[in-house]
């Protein structure tokens, strides 16, 4: 912190020269992470049964590119516009997790990845109902991945919600 030049009374914060050439250089470092993604895929959805509705499975396929720079992971819509989706914020050292589909909420993984696993938790909003959400990535290979999603339970336990598997179907150049 140091004091504003134009209102010596008012405090502002001051950065060291270069910090956000270094900041810049460190995100597109740990993005590479995450340049595997880039690309077509396909996946199911699998659902486990609830006591209101049978299980089930989805199956689609979404598009993931690398975005804003290479400064995000973006979703294609179907429509073809890039929607921001994960990105690593080098001043808190979290990779941040942006979902703005159906569901709503910005989970964060302070740990990173840790072998072929990453681990995103954090307040998700889905159909009104506000969630403590925990999404753990498993890269496979280069051509496969997954995640399972669990909500925190009272008590402290996790509830497995759904599970996505994803298989590439076309990588990009």
């Amino acid at each position: 912190m140091g004091s504003s030049h134009p209102d010596a009374g008012r405090q502002v914060g001051v950065f060291p020269l270069g910090l956000f050439q270094r900041l810049s250089a460190e995100r597109a470092a740990v993005m590479e992470k995450f340049r595997w993604i880039a690309g077509d895929w396909s996946y199911e959805n699998r659902v486990p049964a609830t006591r209101l509705s049978p299980a089930y499975s989805d199956t689609g396929n979404q598009t993931f590119s690398l975005c804003e720079g290479e400064r995000w992971v973006c979703i294609i819509s179907p429509g073809g516009l890039p929607q921001r989706h994960i990105t690593f914020d080098p001043l808190s050292k979290q990779w941040i997790y942006v979902v703005m589909r159906g569901a709503y909420g910005i989970l964060r993984s302070p740990d990173g990845w840790s072998g072929n696993q990453i681990v995103f938790s954090g307040l998700m909003t889905m159909l009104g109902i506000n969630f403590y959400w925990r999404m753990t990535w498993t890269r496979v290979s280069d051509d496969e991945f997954g995640f399972v999603n669990e909500e925190l339970e009272a008590g402290g336990s996790r509830a497995y919600m759904d599970e996505w598997r994803f298989r590439r179907t076309r990588a990009v150049a």
